[in-house]
């Protein structure tokens, strides 16, 4: 029957070979739409890692570059910021929550990549953006002057690094830099569960938090660029003008913005929004081409072939073996178009460590992506080949 159904296709090879492109670029498509989509609510489904609920992000234009003077400067800031009295906690940081920008660094230790993200921050960031403690301690006064750099990782990089071994009091392994000489040494002082700075739909990454306040003489750090204050539930919009002035008032020279964690956290959503409704309203409109299209082209083909299927009616050919021939004639081009489909897919799998995306995320995706358009053209073609069953053997005598 399959060798049959070939042979018929092959007969008309010109149009459906249109056709079987269409479903090509369609599956290309809703895979691309549906890969992104399942990889956001995995990703959503990790723990975000800390709290932004009543937390707003001062974001710091200062001159000139960070020195003693400004370090100085931001110490006071964030004292004078903490005595405001719906104020719990406030620290300066590198990094804010679903900020978009982000330190990265990358070493080689024994042939093996790691990768991470770095913040600077302040000794109470974790108690402003109430971050979970696994093991050790967080940053305090202890480490003032320390001859070894002090860093706290999360949960991912500890079993990075480490696997199964215990982490605090280790150094992370560094390489030589660009200048062949030694990195800095790091030594874990704490673990955290997790900070997943870019947002819910970011890849789950690994962290590592410096430490801003009595850093290692001669280690230079990222200056912070905003600090983060904790507030207590209910303070409204007003206190940010009350902020502000403080903020002002203390470093006159230096430039604020003041959002709350939440409105950072809805553009950030946007952000990683905006693409898949793009890419997904396109890919609606592409499919509902399609499906028009498909349909128009079998509807056409059935009248054309008038004549063949008036003389397999009079052969004895019963309503069901012509319906089950058409149906069938669209569903081995929509296999062979798959085949085609499913090997370029099968390509981003050798991408997985680049894209960041989890193969169990392209399979999933792959799956559900043939179904779809396994169904979409079997609905497209069963009219058709429903209309092809009405065709009686008199019609083809019209032919003679």
């Amino acid at each position: 029957m399959t060798r049959h159904l070939l042979r018929l296709i092959w007969h008309r090879k010109g149009s459906n070979l249109l056709v079987m492109t269409e479903i090509l670029l369609s599956f290309l498509v809703l895979f691309g739409v549906v890969t992104l989509g399942i990889f956001y609510s995995s990703n959503f489904r990790h723990p975000l890692g800390f709290d932004y609920e009543n937390v707003w992000c001062l974001e710091v234009g200062r001159p000139g570059d960070w020195s003693t003077e400004t370090e100085a400067t931001m110490n006071q800031l964030v004292r004078a910021l903490g005595e405001l009295q719906p104020v719990q906690a406030a620290a300066p940081a590198f990094a804010g929550p679903f900020a978009s920008g982000s330190w990265t660094s990358v070493y080689t230790v024994g042939g093996r990549s790691y990768d991470y993200a770095q913040n600077v921050v302040g000794d109470g960031f974790r108690e402003t953006m109430g971050l979970e403690l696994l093991e050790g301690r967080w940053f305090g006064r202890e480490d003032d002057g320390a001859v070894v750099r002090p860093v706290v990782i999360n949960d991912r990089m500890a079993h990075m690094v480490f696997g199964g071994d215990e982490p605090v009091g280790k150094l992370v392994p560094q390489d030589k830099d660009r200048n062949d000489e030694p990195r800095p040494e790091m030594r874990v002082i704490g673990v955290v569960r997790d900070f997943r700075q870019h947002g819910e739909f970011s890849t789950p990454e690994s962290y590592v938090f410096q430490r801003l306040a009595g850093s290692v003489v001669g280690v230079s750090v990222a200056p912070p660029r905003l600090v983060v204050i904790k507030v207590r539930p209910g303070t409204s919009a007003a206190f940010e003008e009350a902020l502000m002035t403080r903020a002002l008032a203390t470093a006159p020279d230096w430039s604020f913005t003041v959002k709350p964690a939440a409105e950072v956290r809805a553009t950030n959503h946007r952000l990683y929004l905006a693409p898949l409704i793009v890419v997904g309203l396109v890919s609606g409109f592409l499919l509902l081409m399609v499906a028009l299209g498909l349909t128009g082209v079998l509807w056409q083909s059935v009248t054309q072939r008038t004549r063949e299927i008036g003389l397999r009616r009079a052969k004895g050919a019963s309503i069901p073996r012509i319906h089950a021939q058409f149906l069938g004639e669209i569903l081995v081009m929509t296999t062979l178009s798959l085949s085609v489909g499913v090997l370029v897919a099968a390509q981003l799998l050798l991408f997985d460590e680049v894209t960041g995306i989890e193969p169990g995320v392209y399979f999933t995706s792959l799956a559900i992506s043939i179904l779809a358009i396994y169904c979409l053209t079997a609905a497209c073609g069963y009219y058709p080949s429903r209309l092809a069953t009405r065709v009686t053997p008199a019609e083809a005598l019209r032919y003679e």
